[in-house]
């Protein structure tokens, strides 16, 4: 056990931190584990509690022993311990892997080991070695400051509970940031920050505390350390950076920070240095302004302007699904649907043609590092790309699941602007708009264009300036994958919908010529990432897609019955992932979906979707799905 890695300490009660039943008779003190909490207090190190009793008997007695205020967020209930300890370990912002759990018990040791893997766990008999290893630890806290700023955590969390949403509770917060440039007298505190920090650490570049003066000393860095506070207390130093030739060398802040919003705010105010991120971080930060709530102006005419972003941007849904259309079929059957939101491919109101590229990989991995102006270079450059495409909501809003669709991965050609990073994506690789070769059936249709109108004079300029460089691979998706994850959410998982691995036989169209084959390629590369990635989960739809007659007109679009059963299976993925109950309507909606559409085929092709069969055939269809029938 690495003893080097705890910054907390959550405690079992009885036959643990005391000795005895409590619920059973009296217990008896023990006092070397009461100086143990003292020493790891001192440490810096926090205490918590998790045990199954009465809280007012369990709190009682240790305001008793005088060391109730030593612990934070206790949880003293008779509900099991897996999920509390989780939703502790998350409501105080640490890692997982930065928790030991004592415990008397095996089978509550192995309980957290299941809902929290990679936690540290242990019986009481621990605590003499850990005792041991405290003793050589320096006290750098006497003064309890890291239990001062956690006690000021569970006091937001308490408060956080009134609040509707979280914007609102942030809006209401009044949260000051600070940046302050002399950062000489700070320098153990920061050091302290450089080396302790990984969450929120961007650069992960740890140095000595005499490379640290030296960095101070250099006239070409511009260094600064921040601080925050907020109407429930003040949080000290929680950031630091260094810009040097316009580029972070150092960019961190205290996993105190996580949720506030702090990061994006001094990002903003910097003017989006350049940023090269090392390994996960807990929030992204982007190109963007700073967020309205920290700093903020309470000028009535900033307060209607606040009240306006909180209007817009609240949501409730809770699971984003991206990709083509075709998935709206499945989402009808889900009763629970105003929790979704949907981002289809559409047709541009402005430039005509079908969007597609904002679902593409290319595009959500690189879209948080564009400027403003190689957005603007893309728009000028590409009849396929709008506006719309920049407004979408999978990093703005926070998502408990993101189900993003992989089939554009396997045929959208991919293009990278000459002299450039630009890439973008645009119609199939099998004919690459910057071929001569094909500009004729480009031009008169016969090539599939996504309705986008190519003339002779546009594809000139656009190969001008443009080269094709294929399609995804595999490993470029992996890479693609681990940063958009990163650029998420940190409490969203993302759900990654598989392609069927084997041919519609009847559609023999080019434009799915080997589809399957790169399906199978990408989804083998995806099932590996998510067996190490827990963040990351599968939606296989070759599990329920598996004949010919599953099929209605090509390899992405299949019969109702089948949406059905998918629909059912992205229930059981958000099921086994939240707490949520989402349901569907029942089967006969499948029944009536299929029956539906073979009236419409068989009494004409022409009659319009108001035509009182068809009208009466659909009310019928949701009268029984929502009746359970």
């Amino acid at each position: 056990m690495d003893f080097e890695k705890i910054k907390l300490v959550i405690w079992d009660l009885d036959n643990t931190f005391w000795s005895g039943t409590i619920s059973e008779g009296k217990v008896h003190s023990i006092p070397e584990n009461i100086k143990l909490l003292l020493a790891l207090t001192e440490c810096g190190i926090i205490n918590s509690i998790c045990s199954k009793n009465t809280f007012e008997v369990g709190a009682e007695k240790l305001q008793e022993l005088e060391v109730f205020d030593y612990f934070v967020f206790p949880s003293i209930d008779w509900t099991s311990k897996g999920q509390r300890i989780s939703n502790m370990i998350e409501a105080m912002s640490l890692r997982v892997e930065n928790v030991l759990f004592i415990d008397d018990e095996i089978i509550n040791q192995e309980e957290i080991k299941y809902y929290s893997p990679d936690i540290m766990v242990a019986s009481p008999d621990i605590i003499p070695q850990l005792s041991m290893y405290v003793d050589t630890l320096e006290k750098k806290d006497l003064n309890h400051t890291r239990l001062e700023h956690y006690k000021l955590l569970e006091k937001k969390g308490l408060e956080q509970k009134k609040f509707d949403n979280n914007k609102d509770f942030l809006y209401s917060s009044n949260i000051k940031v600070d940046i302050i440039t002399d950062c000489y007298p700070e320098l153990e505190r920061i050091h302290e920050l450089l080396l302790r920090s990984n969450q929120l650490n961007y650069t992960k570049k740890r140095i000595s505390k005499e490379e640290l003066k030296e960095l101070f000393d250099n006239k070409e860095a511009t260094c600064a350390y921040i601080t925050v506070n907020d109407k429930f207390g003040d949080y000290g130093i929680i950031g630091f950076y260094a810009v040097l030739n316009k580029q972070l060398e150092h960019f961190l802040f205290s996993c105190r920070a996580i949720g506030l919003g702090v990061e994006q705010y001094v990002y903003s105010k910097l003017h989006f240095p350049l940023l090269e991120v090392a390994g996960e971080v807990a929030s992204g930060v982007t190109q963007t302004e700073a967020p309205l709530w920290i700093n903020r102006d309470l000028s009535p005419e900033n307060q209607q302007a606040i009240h306006e972003t909180i209007d817009d941007t609240t949501q409730d849904a809770k699971f984003l699904i991206k990709g083509a259309c075709d998935f709206s079929q499945m989402i009808a059957y889900i009763k629970n649907n105003h929790l979704f939101k949907t981002d289809f491919n559409y047709v541009s109101q402005e430039k005509g043609g079908v969007i597609e590229s904002h679902n593409h990989s290319v595009f959500l991995a690189e879209v948080n590092d564009m400027t403003e102006s190689e957005k603007k270079e893309i728009l000028t450059d590409c009849i396929f790309i709008d506006e719309e495409m920049f407004k979408g909501s999978i990093y703005t809003n926070r998502y408990d699941i993101v189900f993003l669709s992989t089939f554009s991965e396997s045929y959208a050609g991919i293009y990278k602007k000459k002299n450039s990073d630009i890439r973008v994506t645009v119609g199939s690789y099998l004919y690459p708009i910057t071929d001569k070769n094909n500009w004729e059936g480009l031009i008169n249709g016969s090539i599939y264009t996504g309705r986008n109108r190519f003339t002779e004079e546009y594809l000139t300029r656009f190969a001008e300036k443009y080269e094709f460089i294929g399609k995804t691979t595999p490993a470029d998706y992996q890479e693609r994958i681990n940063k958009i994850v990163t650029n998420l959410d940190p409490k969203t998982k993302l759900c990654l919908i598989l392609g069927v691995e084997f041919p519609f036989k009847k559609n023999t169209d080019p434009f799915y010529k080997e589809r399957h084959i790169s399906h199978k390629q990408l989804n083998n590369a995806i099932r590996e990432m998510v067996r190490e990635n827990p963040r990351l989960l599968v939606f296989d739809l070759n599990e329920t897609v598996k004949h010919q007659f599953d099929f209605t007109h090509n390899l992405n679009e299949f019969t109702p019955r089948v949406n059905y059963d998918l629909s059912q299976k992205m229930i059981t993925i958000i099921n086994e992932s939240e707490s949520l109950k989402i349901e569907n309507y029942s089967r006969m909606f499948a029944f009536f979906d299929t029956m539906l559409n073979a009236v419409r085929r068989i009494i004409t092709q022409s009659i319009p979707q108001d035509n009182f069969v068809y009208k009466n055939l659909r009310n019928m269809y949701f009268r029984l799905g929502r009746s359970g029938n």
